[in-house]
């Protein structure tokens, strides 16, 4: 208690109207806190808090800091293992009712896990914002956002509510959550009967294609149909359609083994997000050129 007690302090903030101890800096303009509310997102804004300012030791804000990984794996596994304990309770009346009592034992995992994404330039604040549902009631606004860091926080797959979400909100900047889906898949994604990464790069070099084609020459109806393939038939089916209607050149890995009956589910997820957004990008650079 002793060894962590400092640095835990100095992620600590006196908020003077009481409703937070700690300020995290994952909120963004005009939004401080962009509506963190539920409890595997303000789990996940708490560590990814204390990542900054514990294991970079940030001080004020400032971008400097060396992570010192043989000292931050000494203090939390020999030492003094870091384990929270998240408490979940909802007010009713002048008393409250607990909803969850939930045990996090997993720090260095999600430490090494923000450092890789962080090294492969993916802005985790911009990834939280696009997470927000804006076509909700405010309470309901961050419910994705709160299954996808429950997700995360639990080292499990958070392909399909992306995917779901993606083309559900309609947004025309999905950068950032195709670029986390790309880099965190495979590090949970890791056993007998996974998709590989050579076949996750196929299903997303095929959804480039597709998404920059459709973008100039078809409709976002096009990608409607491709998402709604139940199976693989169906699915090469509208393959061979966009072939012939927008001049779409499949790569021949796709048929060569890198799509298959058992990763079919994944790599049309994978294919879809890769799609969406490059039609988007696509799209944006010809109403350019018609300006």
């Amino acid at each position: 208690m002793i060894d962590v007690y400092a640095p835990l302090q100095d992620a600590k903030y006196d908020d003077p109207n009481l409703y937070k101890n700690f300020q995290h800096p994952l909120g963004f303009e005009n939004y401080a806190d962009a509506f963190f509310q539920k409890p595997f997102e303000v789990s996940f804004a708490f560590l990814y808090t204390l990542y900054k300012k514990v294991l970079l030791h940030q001080e004020n804000g400032s971008e400097g800091g060396v992570l010192d990984w043989e000292e931050m794996c000494n203090l939390t596994l020999s030492k003094a293992p870091l384990e929270f304990i998240t408490l979940h309770a909802e007010s009713k009346g002048q008393t409250s009712m607990g909803k969850m009592v939930w045990p996090f034992r997993d720090s260095i995992y999600f430490f090494r896990l923000i450092k890789e994404l962080e090294e492969a330039k993916i802005n985790m604040k911009e990834v939280m914002r696009l997470l927000i549902d804006f076509s909700q009631k405010n309470e309901n606004r961050t419910l994705i956002r709160n299954r996808v860091c429950e997700r995360i926080l639990k080292k499990q797959s958070i392909l399909n509510l992306i995917e779901s979400h993606v083309f559900h909100t309609d947004q025309s900047y999905i950068k950032p959550l195709v670029e986390l889906v790309i880099q965190y898949e495979p590090i949970v994604r890791k056993g007998e009967g996974c998709m590989t990464i050579e076949e996750q790069s196929a299903a997303v070099t095929l959804g480039k294609r597709i998404g920059m084609v459709v973008g100039k020459e078809g409709k976002k109806g096009d990608l409607f149909a491709l998402r709604k393939a139940r199976r693989k038939t169906d699915f090469l089916n509208e393959l061979n359609r966009l072939q012939f209607k927008c001049q779409l050149t499949v790569p021949p890995d796709v048929y060569e083994g890198k799509l298959t009956d058992l990763n079919f589910i994944e790599f049309k997820q994978f294919c879809m997000i890769a799609a969406l957004n490059s039609f988007h990008a696509a799209n944006q650079s010809h109403k350019g050129e018609e300006a």
